[in-house]
């Protein structure tokens, strides 16, 4: 987790803190959404590698679109893993 994007609206140190606190209190609902995540992109990722997807003439359109789909996927990831924190400083 970024804190700078989780706490960058708050003004004091007080709120960063509060938020901080109630954010590392949501480890399992956030933990779930992850799992969520982790679905959605092994569904995608198994799409990707059919051998139907070629058969739909606008391919590289839907091939765009869910390579967008899945950075979108990774950006909210990477907000929601807490640990990066004590990973990358």
């Amino acid at each position: 987790m970024t804190v700078s994007a989780w706490t960058k609206h708050l003004k004091t140190e007080e709120e960063k803190e509060k938020f901080i606190k109630s954010l590392r209190a949501s480890r399992y609902i956030l933990g779930r959404l992850q799992e969520l995540l982790d679905e959605e992109k092994n569904g995608l990722e198994s799409a990707e590698i059919s051998p139907k997807i070629y058969e739909t003439p606008n391919w590289a359109y839907k091939q765009a679109h869910t390579n967008g789909f899945k950075a979108a996927l990774k950006m909210v990831s990477k907000l929601i893993t807490l640990d990066q924190e004590n990973k990358h400083g």
